[in-house]
């Protein structure tokens, strides 16, 4: 942002904003609340996912919304409209082909779905007479030891490996964390080969798996293709390599094959689609270029999803809380802030794509930021921000030296407030920290209807949602009528840093409003290990497998040392008193 060095944009961000003004300044309007959110969680809406007939009807309407609140468009082309494209999915396409040769000969040709499937983050391919070679499980490994491409080349080869790992599937092995087929991959693309073909050692459960057809699919940068173990057991017969009954797959050592090469065409057809980011401006009543951006995301799960916790898909996830309740947030306050009468900065409202499925709009608009929008000072997020119990949660407060006291300052209804000084989070505020500006993110913690749809707006708390609203507006007021521009600050070990990963299930939802030492549990999910352990909804964790858990950061890394099936104590504290549990790890799903 080098090309705007001498102007300000503070930018707000919210799923669900609601403001309510004292002493004859413009109120936040419950009724109009309401009323926005229930519109946006009725049957036409579908479940607001990005791309789709749902979606498209979404932008129609807070297009419609930002014309009638008087907001100005800044898109030269566009309008209100900052439109993207993305990958929505992948299916297999036309002309996809594998057969094998010998001596110039097609001794064998597999048909696409029925023999054989190309995985969803595959590499399309046109590969002629490529030699072969077997790599065992594909495993390269230090710790623990062991190299399934020893005595072979894979370079320029097609390379066939086997699924799972020498104990099979069992999610105790040293090799859990070889299973998965983007691993196997990886570790061929780095050696430099063609193609990898992955074949189940199992003849009883030989099923070719489904193609998955999730947006963030990605590609392996390689073709991968699963293959049934009936086509390797042709291959090893033209090479005459015996093989034991039972296990003796498993026990094959690596080999270049010599007597057969083979041929494929990879064809994936991956549908892109098209979203929109609503964008509106309210300008200054004074000259400036400072702009405080104001937004939240409006898409939510359609009918179901990659990361809906439904046990089926089919039925309309609403996402009253998530994010339909920012939404028209985000809406009340471009109402309330178009009847201010002095405003000493650029309000510039935003309403995102894309959040359940990668952070895709926020993403796309802090790399191409109109050049309407003036200079960003500041970022104001609302995701989930119509569940007020106790405490409303206010994240990135360390991103600004003067964000403290201007959140004490504004809080005059005095809202129990639990702040966190991290300016990255699962929410499109990351986005805008990412490019070094200030953010602060609303949020009243999670609940038991997250990604279900349960979550409808009956159950919104509206005079909640006001209250966060009136806090929200008062904590715009304070930065636009500061001197100058907010601080930014890097909080303390967070920057350039990726959430970390680990392979264990638990089945905890967290409760973020909470603080002290501990992770409290708002619930845990139906037949998860937590439930099985006899972990409750507030509980107050404290102890796992014997390291002390002081925050949620501290339970995430626990969780790291440990492997599906492995067994740990847990210590809670229950209405009081300690309670000790014991867990048996779960396992994430694998990908394909």
């Amino acid at each position: 942002m080098t090309w705007m060095k001498r102007s300000a944009l503070i930018i707000i961000t919210a799923a669900s904003t609601i403001v309510a003004a004292g002493g004859g300044c413009p109120a936040v309007s419950e009724p109009d609340l309401k009323k926005s959110l229930r519109e946006l969680t009725s049957d036409k809406y579908e479940g607001r996912l990005t791309g789709s007939g749902g979606g498209a009807v979404t932008e129609s309407y807070l297009e419609k919304r930002f014309s009638a609140l008087g907001l100005e468009k800044i898109m030269e082309k566009e309008g209100f409209r900052q439109s993207f494209s993305f990958t929505a999915g992948v299916k297999i396409g036309e002309g996809n082909s594998l057969s094998f040769m010998t001596n110039g000969e097609t001794v064998c040709e597999l048909s696409p779905e029925k023999d054989f499937m190309p995985a969803s983050f595959s590499e399309d391919c046109e590969i002629r007479g490529a030699e072969i070679v077997f790599a065992g499980f594909g495993i390269r490994s230090r710790e623990p030891a062991r190299n399934d491409y020893e005595g072979i080349e894979a370079k320029d080869k097609v390379v066939i490996v086997l699924r799972d790992g020498p104990d099979g599937d069992d999610p105790k092995s040293q090799w859990a964390p070889f299973y998965s087929s983007r691993y196997k991959a990886s570790a061929a693309k780095e050696l430099g080969a063609k193609a990898l073909l992955l074949v189940s050692t199992d003849e009883k459960g030989d099923v070719l798996p489904a193609m998955k057809r999730g947006a963030a699919a990605g590609s392996a940068q390689i073709p991968v293709v699963s293959l049934k173990l009936s086509f390797l057991k042709k291959l090893l017969e033209v090479e005459e390599i015996p093989i034991s009954e039972g296990s003796g797959l498993k026990e094959l050592k690596p080999f270049a094959v010599k007597n057969v090469s083979a041929t494929m065409n990879i064809k994936l057809k991956r549908e892109k689609a098209s979203a929109s980011n609503i964008v509106g401006l309210l300008p200054a009543t004074v000259k400036t270029a400072d702009t405080i951006v104001v937004g939240a995301h409006w898409d939510h799960l359609g009918r179901g999803i990659e990361g809906s916790l439904a046990g089926k898909f089919g039925e309309i996830h609403r996402g009253a809380d998530d994010n339909a309740s920012g939404t028209a947030g985000v809406l009340e306050l471009a109402r309330v802030f178009s009847l201010e009468k002095s405003r000493k900065k650029n309000l510039l409202f935003v309403c995102f794509a894309g959040e359940e499925i990668g952070a895709l709009g926020s993403g796309h608009f802090v790399k191409n930021i109109p050049p309407g929008a003036g200079s960003i000072v500041a970022m104001i997020n609302l995701d989930m921000i119509g569940r007020l119990g106790e405490k409303v949660v206010v994240d990135g407060t360390g991103t600004a030296k003067e964000w403290k006291d201007i959140l004490e300052r504004a809080n005059a209804e005095k809202l129990d407030m639990s702040t966190h000084e991290d300016g990255y989070g699962a929410s499109d505020h990351s986005s805008f920290y990412a490019k070094n500006i200030p953010v602060l993110f609303f949020f009243t913690g999670a609940h038991a209807d997250y990604h279900l749809p349960s979550d409808t707006a009956d159950k919104i708390n509206y005079p909640g949602e006001a209250k966060v609203l009136r806090l929200v507006r008062k904590t715009i007021l304070e930065i636009m009528n500061m001197d100058g521009r907010p601080t930014y600050a890097a909080t303390e070990g967070n920057a350039g840093k990726g959430r970390a990963s680990f392979s264990v299930y638990v089945g905890t939802v967290p409760d973020f409003t909470e603080e002290g030492k501990g992770f409290k549990i708002m619930s845990v999910r139906a037949g998860s290990p937590a439930e099985k352990a006899g972990l409750k909804g507030g509980d107050l964790l404290i102890s796992l497998g014997g390291k002390a858990i002081a925050n949620i950061y501290d339970y995430t890394y626990a969780l790291q040392e440990f492997r599906p099936g492995d067994e740990a104590e847990a210590v809670v504290i229950r209405e009081g008193s300690e309670v000790k549990v014991r867990i048996v790890f779960g396992a994430r799903k694998a990908a394909e």
